[in-house]
């Protein structure tokens, strides 16, 4: 059996590191759902070596394996040894992509989904809104009451629930491209809209902006932008996800901006580790700059010194950590500075807050179950705070949180920290 470059760019010793210790196996959802050693961290890239040296074929189960793993990266935060799995997960999607031909269902949607939705914000923002149609019609509600859609099928009887709330204006439609700082102008931002951060979250995109002008920041929201290239990425589609990170760096002018900020986790992370994933290519100087200037917007309000609001909100919380916010770009505790600097709010930890809420992209399309079953354990440590807002940072883990609350059927909020700040700064105008 031949041997398989599965890792280009990843230095040999990274596999020699993590084949031992197992101290990522109690943070492994899989693993600890399974009890599989192959469902682990380190069981995973036992397999990915093996293939890679030829001893074992990329076969259905190795795929199967490879497809199952949530790409948390809880086992990176707690890896002693500081292994990039994030990493060698992803190139080894990235090899599976080119070695194996998809099947014709799966390359029909990969087609019709990564590239001709996720790739054109344009052709996205249409069906969104023949969606929202379907969700405002009541459609919606006849399909979920009367579970038509689970005539067709089990699989869409349990991701109909699923589906975003679609916003009625989008972010073109409420913000300008350009928000010029209130008062003295001291940094200059652009600002990333993103996919479904701009179709079913605009109104973050909306606090974002208007929380920067209040902190002297000019910003800067040009048209034409579009997904990011982390869901491609993740999906095994490196060539498109590069292409992706380039026609947004092109709407930008790079050179004048002190920051692009983000106000997705899984977006953030990508593109900081872009200059590293796409490292040799021809564009890897703008990809570079991409990713140097690249900021979560609760990292950038902390650094430059945000102002803290004064209006009493008087609210109880718990915040969810996202887990490419956590683990990918190891931010932690500036969310919690942001929610903690609003008087009267109490924020109440959770069990388990960095624990995957099982949304993790598509994963709650494509493993369905196991995405209930730890949005279930998710939902658990929620309720024992007794909080009536869940902060949350990343648009996936919303959705899939929001989709917790509906079956629990209570009256929780579900806010971005930046949502959060705008709120009370908004109450101190009078707004």
């Amino acid at each position: 059996m031949d041997k398989i470059n599965l890792f280009p760019k990843i230095p040999d010793d990274f596999l020699l590191q993590c084949m031992h210790c197992g101290m990522c196996l109690p943070s492994c959802p899989t693993y600890v759902l399974t009890k599989r050693e192959r469902s682990s961290p380190r069981g995973r890239i036992r397999l990915i070596k093996s293939v890679s040296e030829g001893k074992l074929p990329i076969s259905d189960a190795f795929i199967a394996e490879t497809t199952f793993c949530l790409d948390c990266r809880a086992c990176e935060t707690a890896c002693p040894a500081g292994v990039q799995y994030g990493r060698i997960i992803e190139e080894t999607r990235w090899a599976i992509a080119q070695q194996k031909t998809p099947d014709f269902k799966s390359g029909l949607i990969k087609k019709l989904l990564l590239n001709g939705l996720f790739a054109k914000q344009k052709r996205l923002q249409f069906v969104a809104r023949l969606i929202r149609i379907y969700q405002c019609s009541g459609i919606e509600w006849l399909n979920l009451k009367l579970n038509i859609a689970g005539l067709f099928s089990k699989k869409l009887k349990d991701i109909s629930p699923l589906a975003p709330k679609i916003n009625k204006k989008f972010t073109h439609q409420l913000l300008p491209e350009f928000l010029p700082a209130k008062g003295e102008t001291k940094f200059k931002v652009g600002l990333l809209t993103g996919c479904m951060q701009d179709i079913a979250f605009s109104d973050v995109n909306v606090a974002t902006a208007e929380v920067l002008a209040l902190n002297n920041c000019d910003v800067f929201i040009p048209r034409n932008q579009g997904c990011c290239g982390s869901v491609h990425a993740h999906s095994g589609d490196s060539k498109q996800a590069c292409q992706q990170i380039l026609q947004n760096a092109a709407t930008f002018d790079l050179d004048s901006l002190d920051a692009i900020i983000v106000n997705a986790a899984g977006c953030g992370a990508f593109l900081k580790e872009s200059d590293k994933i796409f490292s040799g290519d021809s564009d890897s100087a703008t990809i570079d700059k991409v990713a140097s200037k690249t900021k979560d917007i609760s990292e950038f309000l902390c650094e430059i010194g945000f102002k803290k609001p004064e209006e009493n909100l008087k609210l109880d919380v718990t915040y969810h950590d996202a887990c490419h916010l956590a683990h990918g770009q190891k931010i932690r505790s500036a969310p919690r500075e942001i929610i903690e600097s609003i008087p009267g709010i109490k924020l109440i930890e959770m069990e388990e807050s960095d624990w995957c809420c099982g949304s993790a992209g598509v994963y709650n399309i494509t493993h369905t179950e196991t995405a209930f079953e730890l949005l279930d354990r998710k939902m658990g440590n929620i309720a024992k705070t007794g909080a009536s807002i869940i902060v949350s940072a990343n648009p996936g883990c919303s959705i899939q949180l929001a989709y917790g609350v509906s079956k629990q059927k209570n009256d929780m909020q579900i806010l971005h920290p930046v949502s959060l700040l705008w709120r009370a700064y908004q109450g101190e105008s009078g707004n």
